[in-house]
């Protein structure tokens, strides 16, 4: 997730992983429902790095990793109340939040988010079906998305949908990216991609002044095929 070339893969990479994996099984292996197990009610705003932002608050999301830099979220449901370890994962998200070096010119959210798309392509081409155009982000400052249509690591799963937003900050001194992983076809439609795109309006940079968050606009359908025509807006919050 990391965009500029000087800099690795971040280990949040691992918890995409993960999340694919959970997406991918009817039933967690021992290791992954441990770790799902510590699953937590996620806090009303979180700080990362110079960003503020406010998570979904409805029944079925969890937080699985925060710190300073990194928040993880997903949108699971307990498969039967005979076997509590069974999580159905149906969404799950990864934020990170890097500096830009004083060295570098960020010409603007586009560029950041159509190199993020190049990188992103590079690598997962070993699993990749097909890559969107970059989209701005209807009434989210400085934020651009993209798709990503991938093979699933389970040969007999259907293919998986990542969805990555870019946001530049307006200093131009930080940016964040986040990933998005679904196996849902119609994952637009669905109440927790709802739920999530509508609370991307809450991001905020430190200092700014408040200001009431909005649903981002329009709701193009999730349907499109992935290629390079325009990446499909996800849904707005009702």
């Amino acid at each position: 997730m990391k965009i500029f070339a000087q800099r690795k893969l971040p280990a949040t990479l691992g918890f995409c992983a993960l999340l694919m994996a959970g997406l991918c099984c009817t039933v967690p292996t021992a290791a992954q429902a441990q770790e799902m197990l510590q699953l937590t009610v996620p806090a009303p705003e979180y700080t990362l790095g110079n960003f503020r932002y406010k998570s979904p608050q409805a029944d079925g999301w969890r937080q699985m990793a925060n710190n300073q830099i990194v928040l993880s979220l997903v949108y699971a449901q307990q498969k039967s109340a005979e076997d509590p370890d069974s999580l159905d994962i149906l969404f799950g998200v990864t934020m990170e939040v890097s500096d830009i070096p004083e060295s570098i010119d960020v010409e603007g959210a586009a560029a950041l988010a159509d190199l993020s798309r190049k990188q992103m392509a590079e690598a997962r081409k070993d699993d990749i079906v097909g890559v969107s155009a970059i989209e701005a982000v209807p009434g989210v400052d400085n934020m651009f998305t993209y798709r990503l249509l991938v093979h699933a690591p389970v040969k007999e799963m259907p293919d998986a949908y990542e969805v990555y937003y870019v946001l530049l900050s307006a200093d131009k001194k930080q940016y964040l990216v986040i990933q998005c992983i679904t196996k849902a076809q119609d994952y637009g439609d669905q109440l927790y991609f709802m739920q999530f795109y509508g609370s991307l309006a809450s991001f905020q940079t430190s200092g700014d002044a408040a200001k009431p968050a909005e649903a981002p606009a329009e709701k193009p359908a999730a349907d499109k095929p992935v290629s390079e025509k325009p990446a499909t807006a996800p849904a707005p919050a009702n």
